[in-house]
C-alpha cells in the first residue's frame, strides 16, 4: 500500500504538471458565466456524458438561463431540446425543473453550502453535491468518481471496491485542506494521461510512483 507521505509526494507532482494537460474537464473553467447554479446544473448534466458533450449543452442552456427563475420559465420540452445528446436528456430536463424549483421555494432561489441542505434535494447525490461544493464554494471535499476511484486504486493508495468505498477511506488518508481541487486534478489526469485504455505512460509525470509495470 501507498503511504499517505508518497501520495501527498505524488499529488504535489501532478499539481505542477497539471498546467500542461488540455483536459476536458479543464475546459468548464471559461465556458460559461460560473455560479453556484450553473455549476449545480452543469454537474447535473453530466451524469453518465462526456464532458464534451456536457460542456456544449451547458453552453446552450445557459445562453437560455442562468438563474432558477429564469430556467423555470422554460418548458421541459425547450431544455430537453437543448441540452440533447446529454444521457438521459429528458429524465435530466425534469430535474432541473425539479431542483430550480426546490432552490426557489426553499433557498430563495440560492445553492445551500452544506451536503446535508444539498442531499436534501431530489436528484442531487453526495458525488454531485461535492462538486458543488468544491467548485463553487472552495469547501475542502472532494468527490469521488470512477477516474478518482481508479487511479487511487491503481497507485496503491487505496484498496476499495467502488468508488463510495473510496470515498469513505480517502478523509482517513489526507487532510481537510488537501482533498480541494483532488477530484479535478485526478480527473482531468484520468482524461489526459492516466487513461483507462491506453494510458501514456512515458507522459505520466508520477511514473516513479506507480507500481503498474511500464
Amino acid at each position: 500500500m501507498m503511504s499517505p507521505e508518497t501520495l501527498r509526494h505524488c499529488l504535489d507532482l501532478l499539481r505542477a504538471d497539471y498546467p500542461n494537460w488540455d483536459a476536458p474537464a479543464k475546459r468548464f473553467e471559461n465556458a460559461y458565466h460560473r455560479t453556484p447554479y450553473t455549476i449545480l446544473i452543469s454537474t447535473l448534466l453530466s451524469f453518465q456524458t462526456r464532458d464534451e458533450v456536457t460542456l456544449e449543452a451547458g453552453r446552450r442552456l445557459f445562453a437560455l438561463a442562468q438563474t432558477p427563475q429564469a430556467m423555470l420559465e422554460l418548458s421541459e420540452a425547450q431544455i430537453a431540446e437543448v441540452i440533447y445528446p446529454v444521457g438521459f436528456w429528458r429524465k435530466k430536463a425534469a430535474s432541473v425543473l425539479e431542483v430550480s424549483r426546490v432552490l426557489l421555494e426553499r433557498h430563495g432561489g440560492e445553492v445551500p453550502q452544506t451536503l446535508e441542505e444539498l442531499t436534501a434535494i431530489k436528484g442531487i447525490g453526495p458525488k454531485t453535491a461535492k462538486i458543488v461544493l468544491e467548485n463553487a464554494y472552495g469547501a475542502s471535499v472532494a468527490a469521488v468518481d470512477t477516474h478518482v476511484h481508479r487511479i487511487l486504486n491503481l497507485l496503491g493508495a487505496v484498496e476499495t471496491g467502488t468508488p463510495e468505498e473510496t470515498d469513505r477511506v480517502l478523509g482517513t488518508l489526507l487532510e481537510p485542506e488537501e482533498l480541494r481541487g483532488l477530484n479535478k486534478l485526478l480527473v482531468s489526469f484520468g482524461q489526459t494521461i492516466c487513461r483507462p485504455r491506453h494510458p501514456d505512460c512515458i507522459r505520466c509525470p508520477i511514473r516513479s510512483c506507480c507500481p503498474v509495470p511500464k
